[in-house]
């Protein structure tokens, strides 16, 4: 039992191997700024000279907010869209003037808070409007008239979305249901919508409420949100009670170098690069199996130690590798080591003194029992000095 006890120790010993934390992944090019406040900013996006891929990838940083904020602009794109994140294939933007369209009747002194229509363009630009949007449209007599134009599917097409106001008692609407409207928006180019009073259509004498509403974000479950109708008499009422509505950030899909494919120098090591198969080409970065960083940069992906976080059994041993790993079980174990696996299973031991050495294998238990007899050897004779 002794001698068993101390082979175990000496093989755990000779074993143990414990790999270094992996390199912190740098996401940003040498020398620029890796966020702005609250958003990391990865390469190709940069904020300052030399720090992004292209122009179209430029983060202007605001300052005068605290925490400061992003904010990406590009030419036919008359106002700027502030960042809310970024990752490997979108990009989420919002500004509440270009996402929104409105209109209210028979309010003068709300004239300047008339927009009838949304006009969200990013032709030859790296990035396309992402299929994660949708309309909303709140209201009781304006449709929503959508127009789509798109190279990515090689035609254009429309749609339309239509609230209505039944008489409700509680004087409340909800989304989609009441007073609201939801419709999804393929991935696209360009995207027009415009409201249009219907008044006239339904054959109606005046309108149930004055103010109609047009939304494009991020898809969103509004089943449970309701709002008061008489809200929509009052845009800055709206506005300042109903948030949920108007504070999605769009989602827009983003590529490398539209108009092109991968070449060998596209991506960074440890990567591969893939070609976008549908409307202008461009390409993405993606690291390759057991790596991590940024692909767009040249110094590329760095190996995951994925020992650093343990997927072994307690009994079992991690080894990292480039680009894997590997579980071993300890001596006295077997299995494939790992927690997801068979994990570690203790060997069946006999009772019997005279087996000690039953299962060690030919030349390799030869050589750990040769060993272990040779310490215990050692400490013998320590102990008698």
């Amino acid at each position: 039992m002794v001698t068993q006890s101390a082979l175990l120790h000496m093989f755990f010993l000779l074993s143990l191997a414990v790999a270094p934390p992996s390199n912190a992944t740098t996401t940003t090019k040498p020398g620029c700024q890796s966020s702005c406040g609250n958003v990391e900013i990865p390469y190709p996006f940069g904020i300052g000279p030399n720090c992004s891929k292209n122009s179209h990838f430029n983060i202007h940083c605001d300052t005068s907010f605290n925490p400061p904020k992003p904010y990406l602009s590009f030419a036919n794109v008359s106002l700027s869209l502030e960042v809310v994140n970024i990752s490997k294939s979108q990009i989420h933007v919002k500004n509440s003037e270009l996402q929104l369209a409105r209109t209210c009747y028979g309010m003068w002194f709300y004239s300047n808070m008339k927009n009838y229509s949304i006009h969200l363009n990013f032709d030859s630009t790296p990035y396309t409007l992402s299929d994660a949007n949708q309309l909303t449209v709140v209201g009781c007599d304006d449709m929503a008239m959508a127009q789509q134009i798109s190279d990515i599917i090689d035609e254009n097409g429309g749609f339309g979305c239509l609230p209505y106001c039944r008489k409700s008692r509680d004087g409340v609407g909800k989304c989609p249901g009441v007073g609201c409207c939801q419709t999804s928006i393929s991935k696209t180019d360009a995207l027009k919508v415009e409201l249009v009073d219907m008044l006239t259509i339904w054959g109606k004498d005046k309108k149930d409420f004055r103010c109609s509403f047009a939304f494009v974000g991020m898809i969103g479950k509004l089943g449970n949100i309701k709002f008061k109708l008489s809200d929509l008499n009052d845009p800055r009422a709206f506005g300042k009670n109903n948030k949920e509505f108007l504070d999605r950030p769009l989602v827009l899909d983003w590529r490398i170098d539209p108009f092109s494919n991968c070449t060998k120098t596209s991506c960074g090591k440890h990567s591969s690069c893939i070609n976008m198969v549908v409307g202008n080409g461009g390409y993405h970065c993606k690291c390759n199996e057991g790596y991590e960083g940024n692909p767009y940069l040249r110094s590329g992906c760095q190996d995951i130690d994925e020992c650093h976080n343990n997927p072994c059994d307690s009994r079992g041993i991690c080894r990292n590798s480039l680009g894997s790993y590997s579980c071993h079980c300890s001596y006295g174990y077997y299995g494939d080591g790992k927690k997801n696996g068979t994990g570690c299973i203790p060997v069946p031991v006999s009772h019997s003194k005279v087996t000690i050495g039953v299962g060690l294998g030919s030349g390799i238990g030869l050589l750990l029992l040769l060993s272990t007899c040779f310490w215990l050897l050692q400490v013998s004779q320590e102990g008698k000095k």
